[in-house]
Formats: C-alpha cells, sequence, structure tokens
C-alpha cells in the first residue's frame, strides 16, 4: 500500500491540504468539517490527478525519476491505472455529498477534470507548457478556493486568487528544468530546453509582475503582507541559487518546500494572528 501512496507526491499533498485549511481561516477559522473536507481533497482528488499522472508519465520517469514507484517496479502499470481509476471515481462522487452550493460543487469536480486534462489523452496538456502551466496553476489553487468557497467567503478575494494564480504561472515552468532529459527523449516540449538559463530570469519577471498586481490590487493589508511575502521568499530562492550556482535541477524543489513551510505559517497567522 506505500508504493501506492508514494504514486502521490507528500510536497503536493501537504500544499493541498495546508490550502483549503488557510482558504477556510481567511473567512472565519477552520473547523474539524474543515479538516475533513481538506483530507478528502488531498487524498482523492489531489492523489487521483498526481496518481493518474504517475501512470501516463511512467516512461518519462524511467528517465527523469527512475526511483518512482512504477518505473523502479514496485507497483505494476495495470494496478496504478486501476488505482487511479478507483479515486477517479471516489473524486467525482463525494464532492455531491459535502458541496455546499453549485460553486463549490464545480470547484470540487474541477480538480478531476483538470488530472484528466494534463495527463489523459487525447488532451494531455502535460505535452504543451501553453496549456500545461495554466492547468497546474488552476490545480494549485483550487483547494484555496474551496477552503474559502466552502464557509461562504467573500467574492473580493478573488484579488489574492489571481495573484497566487500569476505567482504559480512564474513558478511551474521551473519544474522543466528537472524533466528536460526525459522530456527531451520524447519530444516534449520544454521550456528548459527552449529557455536554457534564461527561465529563472523569466520567472523573476513574472514574480515581479506579480508584486505590482498585489501592490495595486484591493487587498486586506494582513493578506498583501503574507502573499507578498511569499512571491518574494520566492525570488530570493531563485536568486540564491543563481548567485551561488546550486544544482538548478534543484530550485524547483526548494521553492516548493519554501512554500509548503510559508502556507503553514499563514494558516498559523490566520488562525492566532
Amino acid at each position: 500500500m506505500i508504493a501506492y501512496l508514494r504514486l502521490f507526491r507528500a510536497d503536493a499533498a501537504l500544499i493541498a491540504f495546508f490550502s483549503y485549511l488557510t482558504g477556510a481561516e481567511l473567512v472565519g477559522g477552520a473547523r474539524l468539517q474543515d479538516v475533513i473536507a481538506a483530507a478528502l481533497v488531498t487524498c482523492i482528488s489531489t492523489n487521483f490527478i498526481y496518481s493518474f499522472n504517475s501512470w501516463a508519465d511512467r516512461r518519462i520517469d524511467a528517465v527523469n525519476k527512475p526511483w518512482r514507484p512504477i518505473p523502479a517496479g514496485q507497483v505494476a502499470p495495470e494496478k496504478a491505472l486501476r488505482y487511479s481509476l478507483f479515486l477517479l471515481v471516489l473524486a467525482v462522487v463525494y464532492p455531491f455529498f459535502i458541496a455546499r452550493t453549485s460553486l463549490t460543487l464545480f470547484l470540487f469536480e474541477l480538480l478531476p477534470a483538470l488530472g484528466l486534462l494534463y495527463s489523459a489523452r487525447p488532451f494531455c496538456f502535460r505535452r504543451h507548457p501553453a496549456f500545461s502551466t495554466p492547468t497546474i496553476s488552476l490545480g494549485l489553487i483550487t483547494p484555496l478556493m474551496l477552503g474559502c468557497f466552502m464557509n461562504g467567503a467573500d467574492h473580493r478575494l478573488w484579488t489574492v486568487f489571481v495573484a497566487l494564480f500569476l505567482y504559480c504561472i512564474s513558478v511551474v515552468p521551473l519544474k522543466d528544468i528537472e524533466d528536460a532529459e526525459g522530456d527531451r527523449a520524447f519530444g516534449i516540449r520544454n521550456l528548459h530546453l527552449a529557455w536554457g538559463d534564461r527561465l529563472p530570469l523569466i520567472s523573476l519577471a513574472g514574480l515581479t509582475l506579480d508584486l505590482v498586481w498585489i501592490g495595486a490590487a484591493p487587498m486586506r493589508e494582513a493578506l498583501m503582507i503574507v502573499v507578498a511575502t511569499v512571491v518574494a521568499a520566492t525570488m530570493a530562492c531563485i536568486g540564491i541559487f543563481r548567485y551561488l550556482r546550486l544544482k538548478p535541477e534543484k530550485l524547483y524543489k526548494a521553492v516548493i518546500r519554501a512554500a509548503i513551510v510559508l502556507a503553514a505559517m499563514a494558516g498559523i497567522f490566520f488562525r492566532w494572528g
């Protein structure tokens, strides 16, 4: 069973879980029912996205990440597919029992839809950065939006959602650095292969524009500080990697880990701040 759970990614699970709870905290405070909903979103909906992608990308992972469960022989491809389809059924069904509005039902169902668009044929957005980057970015912020709207969020929070979407759009392309070898082998469009060392600079430009949006958009001061801190910390991380000439393929993971810590701190801030 542990091998099946490793089809998922621990960092993605933590981001989804804490994002949902942070969304709940933004509009009044997370309760036990929010912890349960966050667990469902994480263990079923987000788990489906990554587990299905692990199956769809098994040949690419054999080059990029041979330690993953399928290329390492820990989970047979057909069993991984059956497991993913089981999660898909659960991801489609359970929201009908907990969604509170048509909007929240849409957001719940959006997660498995994004997983299919990203990895399944004939869509396979994974192969096209123009589609894959927005798809991943929307999937990352959806748990936060769910946490907000499941608790009756003020729709004026859209400025925060836009800021975080712009953040993800700027950061997600960095993942192409660690995927370059396998993408080249299978003819997949890869932004790092196309832009080389300029890719982190392009990410910095996107993050700079995001800071401009954060400063200009109507947003609660506390939220502005938290989101701007996340963006600034990410820019600092990219700058440190470039200045110290650290291994660029580790940059994306470093940024993700920093985002996890900051998301947890944001949840604590809005809980007890």
